[in-house]
C-alpha cells in the first residue's frame, strides 16, 4: 500500500492542473467473491484511494456487489450495466485462449511477478488480437501459484483417479481431463456448497480462497506443485462506451493506475493474502505442503501435452508464433525475477 501512495502522490503532480478543470466521472464497479475476499479487502479498495489521489476529483468509484453468477459480469460491462468489473477468463470456456498462456503447467513465479509478465505479453501480443471484444482491458493479472486442495492425502497418479475436482475452467479443466479427475465446473461462489456437499472431492484454487471462503474444515490437504501446476488470469474491463467518452485527461490519468501498476498491485493483493492463509490453516490442522518431487515430476510429465495444446489453439485465433511468445514469457519472469 506505500508504494501504491508513492506511485499516487507522484501522478498528483502531474494531473493536479488538469483535475482542477476536469468534471468528476462516476465509475460503477462491480466486484464478486464476498466481503472477505482479499480482492475487496484490499485489492479494489487500496487501488480505488491510488487512483483517486492519483488523479483528485477526477473519479469516483462506486463498488457494489450484485448477487449473480461472476460469469455474467463480463457481459454486464460490455452491455452498459455495469461501467467496470474484473473477470475470470476461465469462466467463459472458449472465449479466451491467449491469457491460458499464464495458466499453462510450468510457468512459475508468484502472483505479482506474473501479472506484471502476463501484462507485457498482452500488451504486446494479445491486445490487438481483440478477444476482449466490446470492452476495454484496463490490465490483465493472475493470482498466486495454483494448488491442489483436497479432503484426502495425494501420494500417488492413482490417488487423482476419479477424484471430483471443481476446476475454473481453462487450463485447469485440461489439467483435471489428463489425471483422470471429474471436472466439476462451478464459480468459486459455489464452493463451499459443492465441497460440504459432496458434489467435490477438492478443489483447484489459489491458497488465499481457501481462507476466504471457509473452507478449511472440508478440505484439509493444500498441495503446491514444484515448477507451477496452473494459475487463474483475471481481467479488469471497462465498457468501452464509457471509456470512450473519457476526456483525454481522464483517459491519462486512468492510465497512470492501470497496466502493469494495477497488474502488480492486484497480483501482490493474491500473494499477500496466500501467506496470510498458510500461517492459519497451519494452524488449525490442515497440511500445507509441496508434492512430493518424484509425484510432481510424474505429474508434470502427464500434463506436458497441454502446452502443445495451447499452441495450436492460439494459432488458430491468430497469434502468429505462439511457441516464440511463450518463451518470451518465460524470460520477462525470469527478468521480473532477477529485478527487472
Amino acid at each position: 500500500m506505500q508504494k501504491l501512495a508513492v506511485a499516487a502522490a507522484a501522478a498528483v503532480l502531474t494531473f493536479g492542473c488538469a483535475a482542477a478543470q476536469a468534471e468528476t466521472v462516476t465509475i460503477k464497479l462491480e466486484t464478486y467473491a464476498g466481503p472477505r475476499h482479499a480482492m475487496n479487502t484490499h485489492g479494489w479498495p487500496e487501488w480505488i484511494k491510488a487512483a483517486e489521489a492519483a488523479a483528485p476529483g477526477m473519479f469516483k468509484f462506486e463498488m457494489s456487489y450484485p448477487p449473480i453468477d461472476p460469469r455474467a459480469l463480463y457481459d454486464r460491462v460490455r452491455n452498459g450495466i455495469a461501467d467496470m468489473a474484473w473477470i475470470t477468463h476461465g469462466y467463459t470456456t472458449g472465449r479466451f485462449v491467449l491469457p491460458e498462456i499464464v495458466e499453462l503447467p510450468n510457468v512459475d513465479g508468484d502472483g505479482r511477478i506474473m501479472s506484471r509478465a502476463l501484462w507485457r505479453i498482452h500488451a504486446k501480443h494479445f491486445a490487438k488480437l481483440g478477444e476482449h471484444k466490446g470492452v476495454e482491458a484496463l490490465t490483465v493479472f493472475t493470482h498466486g501459484p495454483g494448488m491442489i486442495h483436497s479432503r484426502k492425502a495425494i501420494t500417488s497418479l492413482k490417488d487423482f483417479e476419479g477424484l471430483k475436482v471443481r476446476t475454473g475452467g481453462g487450463i485447469q479443466s485440461e489439467i483435471a481431463k489428463r489425471l483422470g479427475i471429474v471436472a466439476v465446473s462451478a464459480p468459486a461462489t459455489k464452493a463451499h456448497e459443492i465441497l460440504s456437499q459432496g458434489v467435490a472431492d477438492g478443489i483447484f484454487f489459489s491458497l488465499e480462497t481457501i481462507t476466504s471462503f471457509k473452507l478449511g474444515d472440508v478440505v484439509k490437504y493444500h498441495y503446491t506443485v514444484p515448477g507451477g501446476l496452473y494459475t487463474a488470469s483475471f481481467a479488469v474491463v471497462m465498457n468501452k462506451a464509457k471509456f470512450d467518452g473519457l476526456s483525454a485527461a481522464h483517459k491519462a490519468a486512468l492510465g497512470k493506475v492501470s497496466g502493469e501498476f494495477m497488474a502488480a498491485h492486484m497480483g501482490k493483493t493474491w500473494d499477500d493474502a496466500d501467506k496470510l492463509s498458510a500461517a492459519e490453516l497451519t494452524k488449525t490442522n490442515n497440511t500445507v505442503a509441496p508434492l512430493p518431487a518424484a509425484l510432481a515430476s510424474e505429474l508434470q510429465k502427464k500434463i506436458a501435452d497441454i502446452e502443445v495444446d495451447w499452441i495450436k489453439r492460439a494459432k488458430e485465433v491468430g497469434l502468429a508464433d505462439p511457441a516464440a511468445v511463450l518463451k518470451e514469457l518465460r524470460s520477462e519472469i525470469a527478468k521480473i525475477k532477477a529485478g527487472g
